[in-house]
């Protein structure tokens, strides 16, 4: 449950954060880290894989993450799985 309560500032009044700075802050060292991570949890490669299911795929691991953050992360991994 805590979870879902943290970023619940910027999940309330809107992400407006430099998404490097969001995904440093959710604990990825960098882009690369993060589209690594999403390799890890996906079950089939990520050129199959809609953008709106990728995203829910994250948000359900980690719903500590603002929809923005995530929406950022599908968007490179499909664009470096390409």
């Amino acid at each position: 449950m805590g979870e879902l309560f943290t970023n619940f500032k910027y999940k309330f009044f809107g992400d407006r954060r430099g998404k490097t700075v969001a995904i440093r802050k959710a604990g990825f060292d960098n882009e690369a880290d993060a589209v690594r991570w999403i390799n890890s949890i996906v079950s089939e490669p990520l050129s199959e894989i809609g953008e709106p299911a990728l995203i829910k795929q994250i948000r359900d691991r980690r719903p500590d993450l603002t929809l923005a953050t995530a929406s950022y992360i599908a968007k490179r991994a499909k664009v470096r799985a390409v």
